[in-house]
């Protein structure tokens, strides 16, 4: 990966997920604006709304009239409470990109952007909520830790990034559906549908406390002849705090999914997730970690499975718990396996895999799939529950 140095159900109800304005689309973003919203000012469009937002008090709300509007450009900003930018009641609002240069305390909120956002070299409360967002790049944060900046407490909710891709060379966060590298911290990355992405779905570099879910991650990849390399959510560097629960990724034809590398980890949640087709190689790796929770997981149709490493140059894991996952319908090689001394850094039990690999006291191994249904694979016939048990994405 360049690191910059740096569907299912959707049918039943006559929507398919490539459709922006379809049930997938519609469910990951907010309630549109209604007629109990008070604006404090109201925007015709063509106006300038960076201007709108340093002239507004602290938690003023901001409404558009609808129309299309040149993009948000600001810098040296701090609103408490929060400003809020959204579209005034039964109007529909077009926004060039938002691009945020020392900016805090700003929500926008049910926007449709042409073009992504850009948050730089330092920001805190901030918040992305049912947006529809394309363009070259999705959010992209850079807390610029070589001033001593950071990104910090940011919201990314119910938005639907889709069709992320450029052309020529990439420039940072090109490609990416949601990028935080330098010092990004306290992120919350919540009921969002990201779909068609030529790069990682989602990038962390070195994350404090990011929580990931209730995301539907959807392809087909945009990868194509781009000179990089493709991940679910790719995090380099370590990091500290993170989650990635109740999550669907379906059909993404990354090259890997979970890819948590390049340093130690601690306190990492990976439970009650779906991946479905998602990899042309590892559904998981993940090097070690101080504590890891990986459970109530279904991976069917990966290329190479789970892989849990031991890298030489770091600290060993442990307190890891691996526990009533699924493995089924894995291409090629087993579909859980352990590197070094990985296997010994806690417990691996009541796992469920269609091959010989399950490991662990009660584990099942040769397992014969039995579906309840195929939006969430929900398992028949086993002893005890296992695997993921939700309604398979957004939508469904």
């Amino acid at each position: 990966m360049r690191l910059w140095l740096i569907p299912l159900l959707l049918l039943a109800f006559g929507a398919t997920p490539t459709e922006p304005g379809g049930a997938l689309a519609r469910e990951a973003q907010a309630t549109k604006p209604s007629k109990s919203v008070r604006c404090n000012r109201t925007l015709g469009a063509g106006a300038d709304i960076a201007a709108a937002i340093r002239s507004a008090p602290g938690g003023a709300t901001i409404c558009l009239a609808g129309g299309g509007y040149d993009g948000i450009d600001a810098e040296g900003l701090e609103k408490t409470p929060p400003v809020i930018v959204r579209p005034a009641p039964g109007t529909s609002a077009q926004v060039q990109g938002i691009e945020l240069d020392d900016v805090s305390g700003i929500t926008f909120a049910g926007l449709t952007l042409t073009e992504g956002v850009g948050v730089t070299p330092v920001g805190h409360n901030l918040a992305f909520v049912g947006n529809d967002i394309t363009g070259t790049h999705g959010i992209y944060m850079f807390g610029d830790y070589r001033i001593g900046d950071r990104i910090a407490h940011v919201r990314i909710e119910r938005n639907y990034i889709h069709d992320i891709n450029y052309s020529g060379s990439q420039e940072p966060g090109w490609g990416y559906g949601i990028a935080g590298l330098g010092d990004v911290r306290h992120a919350v990355v919540a009921n969002n549908v990201i779909q068609r992405t030529a790069s990682d779905y989602i990038q962390s570099a070195t994350p404090v406390d990011w929580t990931v879910d209730h995301n539907t991650f959807l392809g087909p990849s945009l990868l194509g002849s781009h000179e990089d390399h493709q991940d679910l959510w790719q995090i380099f560097g370590g990091g500290t705090d993170i989650t990635f629960t109740n999550n669907v990724a379906r059909d993404t034809e990354t090259q890997e999914s979970l890819l948590f590398q390049t340093g130690h980890f601690e306190k990492v949640v990976v439970r009650n997730n779906l991946f479905v087709n998602d990899s042309l190689g590892y559904t998981c790796q993940i090097y070690q970690s101080s504590g890891l929770v990986f459970r109530y997981n279904t991976i069917v149709g990966s290329h190479w499975g789970c892989l849990f490493r031991d890298e030489a140059s770091e600290p060993p894991g442990g307190g890891y718990r691996v526990e009533r996952n699924i493995f089924v319908d894995t291409a090629d090689g087993a579909g859980i396996s352990t590197e070094g001394s990985a296997g010994s850094w806690g417990t691996y039990a009541e796992n469920v895999s269609d091959d010989g690999s399950a490991r662990g006291p009660h584990s099942i191994r040769r397992w014969k799939p039995r579906w309840r249904n195929l939006a969430g694979y929900w398992p028949l016939g086993l002893p005890y529950m296992a695997g993921y048990h939700g309604p398979g994405g957004a939508g469904s």
